[in-house]
């Protein structure tokens, strides 16, 4: 098969970890993957590579003003990749936004043999669009709404999701559940060969979170971080990814480093190859949640490689985090808005050692039945099958 993935993302975020991923394992299973999006730096250069069966694609990304700088040329752009590129099967990622539903509209009427499939891996109307100007909620709701009326498959990442497509009027033997993996390596480097690559003391306590992006989740987990420390005095706590944080979420946080120095380590973004040697030194990996519809629908990928890593998971977990860490023993939850029951729930981790290794063991099985691209990227290809041979 020859499949086209349109992604909005720039390389290594976001989305495009799961389209890249299942992208380079379908490549692995013998078809053809084109992978177009957004450049990683600022450019206006069309630039490729390959890898093996998979082709990535990185168009021009302009950052004149925010973020989303760029997306109206990128529409354009994928456009013209659409038609260019011959395809069986178009799959649209985040297809309410523009640059991607635009382009999947013309293929659909200029390409009509091509079979559109569309994903949602986020929450955006309810979510992530509430937070555009007016014109463009309109658009973004409208895309999202009637789109999928021109859809041969679509996949989801959770119930919440596979619920969205079915309000918009898709049968349901056309959705299909394909969850996002660890990203991660599964042989970690022993924790004191991590500890002492890092500088860190082998009877340290270490508590790390990964990720680029927080919201009012970073200070629930710097009150549970608070909170656990009554119990755990010297309890270190990392950060590990860029942190892209508002000027005000800036002042907030400094009372807390300033209390707890130098106990709060704010790492920055590493190399993918390094990731796990942090991942590998903690205790505990840390996994803040709000109580809203976009966290409730989503399925970050830190949280494969959290379960991947072998060390155990603590989260004030909602939505389809909540249902898999609950439903299979992965890991140790807290309800939301309560920084006592999580700093708890810290503690709990770093010293019930049958529960974490009850909870670890659960965890690999997990991946190993589940939570792995060779089998998800197996799911997804029986799903292309199916609409080619309809």
């Amino acid at each position: 098969m020859n499949i086209l993935f349109l992604n909005h993302n720039p390389e290594r975020y976001g989305t495009y970890f799961r389209c890249y991923h299942l992208g380079r394992h379908l490549a692995d299973r013998g078809h053809n993957v084109t992978l177009v999006c957004a450049s990683r730096e600022a450019t206006l250069r069309t630039t490729e590579r390959k890898e093996g069966g998979l082709r990535i694609r990185f168009l021009p990304r302009v950052n004149l003003a925010t973020y989303h700088t760029g997306h109206t040329l990128r529409m354009l752009l994928n456009t013209h990749e659409c038609l260019r590129t011959p395809m069986d099967i178009l799959h649209s990622f985040a297809f309410p936004l523009h640059p991607i539903s635009f382009p999947t509209l013309v293929t659909s009427l200029l390409k009509p043999q091509v079979k559109i499939v569309l994903d949602h891996d986020d929450m955006w109307k309810g979510g992530f669009i509430d937070q555009h100007p007016g014109p463009v909620r309109l658009l973004y709701n409208y895309t999202e709404d009637h789109l999928p009326r021109i859809a041969d498959q679509a996949t989801a990442a959770s119930d919440i999701l596979i619920g969205k497509f079915r309000g918009a009027g898709l049968p349901a033997d056309k959705i299909h559940y394909i969850p996002n993996c660890p990203t991660i390596r599964l042989d970690m480097p022993p924790k004191h060969e991590a500890r002492a690559a890092l500088g860190l003391a082998p009877d340290d306590k270490v508590l790390l979170s990964m990720g680029h992006t927080y919201t009012e989740s970073l200070f629930a987990l710097l009150d549970a971080y608070a909170a656990a420390r009554d119990t755990l005095p010297g309890l270190k706590l990392l950060f590990l990814g860029k942190m892209h944080i508002s000027d005000d979420f800036k002042a907030r946080m400094k009372p807390y480093e300033e209390r707890f120095a130098p106990d709060i380590v704010k790492i920055g973004e590493k190399p993918p190859t390094d990731v796990p040697r942090y991942l590998a030194a903690a205790d505990a990996l840390l996994l803040p949640m709000d109580d809203d519809p976009i966290e409730k629908a989503r399925f970050p990928i830190r949280f494969g490689d959290y379960l991947a890593s072998g060390v155990p998971v603590v989260s004030n977990a909602v939505g389809e985090i909540k249902r898999i860490m609950e439903s299979r023993d992965c890991g140790y939850t807290a309800p939301v808005g309560n920084a006592a029951a999580f700093g708890r729930a810290i503690v709990t981790a770093l010293t019930d050692e049958a529960g974490r290794q009850r909870k670890r063991e659960n965890a690999r099985r997990l991946i190993a039945e589940e939570l792995n691209w060779p089998a998800v990227a197996a799911r997804l290809e029986a799903v292309y099958e199916k609409t080619l041979s309809e």
